[in-house]
Formats: C-alpha cells, sequence, structure tokens
C-alpha cells in the first residue's frame, strides 16, 4: 500500500499510522478519529452531512448521536493539542462538519478510503459483517491532487453564509488545475406556500404548479418578472407542461374524480381542448418535441402497474405506447426528457429507493424510439432535463447531476431541501425544491356517544411519519427526517422523543412493524428483512436480499414472522420461522400485507382491492372485505378479532371479524390526514401535513 500524507493546515496528517504532526510533536487518533479527519480532508471546504459520515465511516451501521459527537470532540481536541490557534472543524448548522484550513496532498498516491484505515481494526472484529458503501457520494470525491490556494478564502464565505442561515450550498469536486467554486442559486419565487413541477419554454416563460398556505393549487406562468394563474379555482390543474415555443400547454385536470389530459392554448388565448381520459390515480409528467406537434408522456392504469411511456401527435390525435413493463422496475418510469436539438429521449425507471435505470433512445421523424444505451444508476433520480448544447442533467433527492459521455456522472450542485423537480432554457437551468412537514397527533379512544380531542404530540420542521404504537400504549415508535435522513425514533409515554436507530444504508422510507412480544420491531430493506431489539439497539439482518421481501408483519409467536415476496414470480405471502430459518409459502393466489390469527390467514393483495382470508388448513380462501382499498398495506391492523383500516376519503374505521355490526369510525378523514396510523388499547395516533414551504431558483448551466 502506498504511503501518503496531507497537509492540513499547520498539520501534517498520516493516515496510514493515524497521527497528526507539528512542530516536532504529534498525537495518535482513534480508528473512527482517523477515518473521520480523512473524509473531512477529502471534501476540504465542504460541509460533509452526517449521512456522509455514517455510510463512510461507520459503514452504514446503526450509530447513535453520541458516537458522532464525540469522534467530532476528540478530533478536535486532537487538533487543538498540537495547534490550538487554528479552528480545523466548524459545525456547518443543518449541513454538518467542514475542515476549514486548506488541504493537500504531500505525496501524490493512490487515496486511501476509510475502509483502509479501518481494516486492522475491521479485521479484528468485524470480519463477518458486510459493508454498506453510498455510490453516489463517492463518485463525488476528488481523485487527484487540487490546487487549493484558495480553500481558507472559500472556508471562510461557507462558514459565514450557514451563521447567517443561508440555505444553498454546493462545491464542486477539485479537479488539477482547478479551484473550489462556491455557487449560490438565485430565488425566483418567493410565495407563501410552494412552488413545484416546474417547466420552461425557449423564451424563458416558466410555468409551475402554486400551492397556498390553504391547500388549493393552481397552474401559474412567470413571463417578464410577471406571474399570474392560468387556470381557474375550482379546477384540480396537475402535471403541467408548456411547450418549446410558449404558445400552448398541456395538463392534467381533475373534476369528481374524472382525469383528463387537457391542452390549453397560451399565444393566442383560446378554449382549452380535452386530448384523451387518463387514470384518476395516476400522475403525468410531459415532454415536449423542439417542433411542438408532439409530446412524451407517462401514466399508470392503476396503482399496481408501472408508469409506461406514450407519444401523442396533436394534428393526428395519434397515441402510441413506447415502453413496456420492465420487470427489474416496480414503478416503472419516474422521469423522462426529449433533447432540445429532438434526436434523443432519456427515461429513468424505478429500481430501487436509492437507484434507478437511464435508457436512452434515439428519434427519428414517424419511427419509433431506438434503444441506444441503458445504465443502472446509484441515485434516486426525480427528474431530468436536455438543454441545448449541454449534457443531460439529472435530479436526485437534494442533488443535480450532469450525464457524462462515457454515461458516469458528474456532481453539479447540492442543495440542502429535497429537489422536486429541474427544467432548462437556453441559459439557465431552474429547480423547484419543497420542504415537506408533518406531525403525529394522538386521540384517546372513547365508548359510543363520547367525544376526545385529539392532541399534537410529535412536531419537528421535517417529517415525523408512520407512527407505531405498542399495545400497552406506553411506548411510540416513528420515522423522521430530522437529520436529513429517515432515521427511527422512540418516545416513551412520559418521556422525551430521541434517536433509537440510524437505518441501513441506503436510509430512505421504510414500514416497520412490531413483533409479537413487542420486545423489538421488523422491517425489510431492499429485499432483506432485518430485527431491531429495542432493550440494546443492536441490529441484525434475519435473512439476505435473496428472498425479495417487502411488507413484514409479526407471526403467531415471538419466533415468526409474515412477509410478502415477488420471487415466486408474483407477490405472495410467506412465513419464516427465525429458529431454524425455514420459509414457507402461505398463499398461492396473492397477497401482500398479512396476519396470522390461529389457523386463518388475513391478507390484502397487490393488484386488487379487498381483505382476504385463507384457511391454511383447507387451504380455502374468501373475500372478507370488498371494500378494502390497496393502500391499506402499509398501515392495517389486526387487533384481537376486529381489523383496523383506512378508506380513502373516509377516514380509519374498525370492524369486528366476528359480528355482523356497521364498522365504528375511529378517525373521520381530513384534508390533511396521512393515512399514517397506529392504534393501542387507548388511543389512535395518525399523521397530518403541514402546508409545504418551497420556491423555485435559477442557476446557471454547467
Amino acid at each position: 500500500m502506498n504511503k501518503q500524507q496531507w497537509q492540513l493546515g499547520q498539520l501534517i496528517f498520516d493516515p496510514q499510522r493515524r497521527t497528526l504532526q507539528f512542530a516536532g510533536q504529534h498525537c495518535t487518533l482513534e480508528p473512527k478519529q482517523a477515518q473521520l479527519l480523512l473524509l473531512l480532508a477529502r471534501h476540504a471546504a465542504e460541509p460533509v452531512s452526517r449521512e456522509q459520515l455514517i455510510t463512510e465511516v461507520w459503514q452504514g451501521r446503526v450509530v447513535s448521536e453520541s458516537a458522532i459527537n464525540r469522534a467530532v470532540s476528540l478530533l478536535r481536541k486532537a487538533c487543538a493539542s498540537l495547534d490550538p490557534a487554528t479552528e480545523y472543524i466548524a459545525t456547518i448548522p443543518k449541513l454538518g462538519y467542514c475542515l476549514l484550513p486548506e488541504a493537500s496532498l504531500l505525496q501524490p498516491a493512490t487515496a486511501y478510503t476509510t475502509e483502509e484505515i479501518a481494516a486492522p481494526l475491521k479485521q479484528s472484529v468485524e470480519m463477518d459483517k458486510p459493508r454498506h458503501l453510498s455510490a453516489d457520494i463517492a463518485m463525488a470525491k476528488p481523485t487527484a491532487v487540487s490546487n487549493r490556494t484558495a480553500n481558507w478564502l472559500i472556508a471562510v464565505i461557507v462558514f459565514a453564509i450557514a451563521a447567517a442561515g443561508w440555505a444553498w450550498l454546493r462545491t464542486i469536486p477539485a479537479v488539477p488545475g482547478t479551484e473550489h467554486k462556491l455557487l449560490i442559486p438565485a430565488p425566483v419565487t418567493s410565495f407563501d406556500g410552494a412552488e413545484f413541477d416546474i417547466s420552461s419554454s425557449n423564451d424563458g416563460q416558466l410555468l409551475y404548479h402554486r400551492r397556498d398556505a390553504t391547500g388549493k393549487t393552481q397552474l401559474w406562468l412567470r413571463t417578464a418578472q410577471q406571474d399570474k394563474p392560468v387556470t381557474a379555482a375550482p379546477v384540480q390543474a396537475l402535471n403541467g407542461s408548456i411547450s418549446p415555443d410558449g404558445d400552448k400547454l398541456v395538463y392534467r385536470r381533475l373534476a369528481d374524480n374524472e382525469c383528463q389530459i387537457v391542452l390549453l392554448p397560451l399565444r393566442p388565448a383560446g378554449t382549452e381542448r380535452t386530448l384523451f381520459d387518463c387514470p384518476p390515480d395516476s400522475a403525468f409528467e410531459a415532454s415536449w418535441s423542439p417542433d411542438n406537434q408532439y409530446f412524451f408522456y407517462r401514466l399508470r392504469q392503476n396503482k399496481t402497474q408501472p408508469y409506461l411511456v406514450y407519444r401523442y401527435q396533436l394534428a393526428t390525435g395519434n397515441q402510441q405506447q413506447l415502453t413496456l413493463a420492465d420487470p427489474a422496475s416496480f414503478n416503472g418510469a419516474i422521469a423522462l426528457a426529449v433533447a432540445a436539438d429532438g434526436q434523443q429521449l432519456a427515461i429513468a425507471s424505478y429500481l430501487t429507493a436509492q437507484r434507478s435505470r437511464l435508457s436512452l433512445y434515439q428519434l427519428a421523424d414517424g419511427q419509433l424510439p431506438t434503444p441506444q444505451h441503458t445504465t443502472d444508476l446509484d441515485i434516486d433520480v426525480v427528474d431530468l432535463s436536455w438543454p441545448a448544447g449541454q449534457p443531460l442533467i439529472l435530479a436526485a433527492s437534494n442533488q443535480l447531476f450532469t450525464l457524462a459521455a462515457d454515461f458516469s456522472l458528474n456532481h453539479y450542485f447540492y442543495s440542502q431541501q429535497p429537489v422536486n423537480s429541474i427544467t432548462s432554457t437556453t441559459q439557465r437551468l431552474y429547480f423547484a425544491s419543497v420542504q415537506q412537514q408533518a406531525d403525529i397527533w394522538r386521540q384517546p379512544l372513547v365508548n359510543a356517544g363520547e367525544e376526545a380531542a385529539a392532541t399534537p404530540l410529535i412536531h419537528s420542521s421535517r417529517l415525523d411519519i408512520l407512527p407505531r404504537v405498542n399495545q400497552q400504549d406506553t411506548e411510540l415508535l416513528f420515522l423522521t427526517t430530522r437529520q436529513g435522513i429517515h432515521q427511527i425514533w422512540r418516545k416513551p409515554y412520559n418521556g422525551p422523543e430521541h434517536m433509537l436507530a440510524a437505518i441501513p444504508t441506503p436510509a430512505a422510507f421504510i414500514r416497520f412493524s412490531w413483533s409479537f412480544d413487542q420486545r423489538s420491531i421488523y422491517f425489510s430493506q431492499q429485499g432483506a428483512v432485518y430485527q431491531l431489539e429495542l432493550a440494546n439497539g443492536q441490529l441484525s439482518q434475519l435473512f439476505p436480499a435473496e428472498h425479495q421481501a417487502y411488507v413484514v408483519n409479526p407471526g403467531t409467536d415471538a419466533n415468526s414472522l409474515i412477509y410478502s415476496s415477488n420471487k415466486s414470480g408474483d407477490w405472495q405471502l410467506w412465513r419464516y420461522q427465525l429458529q431454524g430459518s425455514e420459509h414457507q409459502q402461505l398463499t398461492t393466489q396473492g397477497g401482500y400485507s398479512g396476519y396470522q390469527a390461529g389457523n386463518t390467514l388475513y391478507y390484502s393483495k397487490f393488484h386488487q382491492d379487498g381483505l382476504w382470508q385463507l384457511d391454511l388448513i383447507s387451504g380455502e380462501e374468501q373475500l372478507l372485505l370488498a371494500d378494502f382499498d390497496k393502500v391499506n398495506w402499509l398501515n392495517w391492523q389486526l387487533q384481537d378479532e376486529s381489523i383496523v383500516y383506512y378508506q380513502p376519503g373516509a377516514g380509519i374505521f374498525r370492524k369486528s371479524l366476528t359480528a355482523a355490526a356497521e364498522p365504528e369510525l375511529l378517525l373521520a378523514h381530513s384534508p390533511d390526514l396521512v393515512h399514517h396510523y397506529s392504534v393501542s388499547s387507548r388511543a389512535i395516533y395518525f399523521v397530518k401535513r403541514q402546508p409545504p414551504q418551497g420556491d423555485i431558483y435559477q442557476l446557471p448551466l454547467p
């Protein structure tokens, strides 16, 4: 292994020996301190988030806040022991940590990874543990010695900006002969509420959706610094896209549970025209051809089907299906973009919560698109834009990338807030950023005729979602994004909430459930199933991703669980015995989210509405409740001899499985109700969304 040393301000850092030196004195760092310092050095003058620390220093394992704080604190003390006059590590509020002095390699060599520093430690105590590395973070790392003569000035600027509360930072990864550049986007809108789902014309008109603080959503158009609505208030206008010439737009109109795709002339103003009907539960996204004569769009037939891509010809009304369902893509097409020259089409498809598939097609008049190239990316693509004379631009979570000629990704911009959508003109790149907020409320269960008021229980400036309460009503678990990533938090009945565990990399949304004895929880991630013990915070993998598990519920005892999997070709329910590691298929005609009581299995299906029951002895299947929406896979409960479920537009109900009584309404529907809920013996816990906030910003093109 080649030796390298870093110059960090006045200090000399030797990653291999884990030492810091200055003026003939030195100190030895702990392994985690050395890994942390190497990560900060490789991203000098950039904020390094806690998610990056967990991914690269702790290899994605569960780690407490105190462990991170301790490592940073000890590293600061080590630097101060040798050079007390210099501040080496700054805390950037809401962004992470930043190495302030300039950093450069004294001896060019192949850079050590954080894993190489930890190798001796891992070989002694962690030889059998898998490593989880985030490729999208790794690809943005510098790989050569950089000319960083301006880093100190840049670092001071970064720190000053963060201290002043500026929300946007972007650092271009260093390459030989360049310096760090700081890019701060300029705000375009600043209304109260959120502006999102943006598109633009060649002459700079900007079409966007505006949702005000009351929850009303309209299509707005920005022209020459003037903003005005283009749709009437009662109409629910969604997923709009303006043509390149700015003369017309197409959008999805919802009214009385009917969905239509509508064309609206802008220049000159004219009467809108319905183009075709669409499924009410399908989003719509369009990308226009440069000649404004047709557009590509994505739709799905229902919520159990993937999104496919189509082409619509305005002159003839002809529609063509262009893509087929990809077995590897659960949700199908996420985003699409036609190149400004009209010669290529890019389609991004969903693979997992952190991975996407990018497909490029060659376009020719009068012919179907010809597949050109397909590559899998370790980012969760949310939108695409392909400006004239520029590479394809990809938005993923809170980052922007450009696609290189070899189909690798170049990091372009980091945003503190999640990016909702992007669009571009010949000179500018625009992006919409939306911050969602949701709280958890508690409402006591009371007898018929009595009333009980709901009160807020969990509140923060981020998402607090997916409540899971134990039956004794003594402990609540939930997901939160308070620290920028999804984490599992815990709230005792009479105590404050605190972090229980980080989710293994990639830390995305998960569905979790209590175990039978309520001493642990189960969840799946990327096909593998995990168990988290509450007493000690120990996380263990019960079985690997090859079983393709998704929805996990407790079994009939502490030794079993029920999970759904499509490893047999379609979604079926399986039982797993923890002792003996045995898997047994339970259903053959479909099953997605289920519970077992005695010899009866109660479950929903992936492809159709309804709650079903299966006699595990005779194999007889019956439809138990037809009015049971597919969305209930996420939260429905089997509670004693009753089920708790959600009916869209009506609320949350409890229905006896043994009596013929009508379902009991536990919580009425409201516009701000999110169907994340959990019911104990004493109360119902549920999620209410708060009005989102977000604006549109502009950047120069890459």
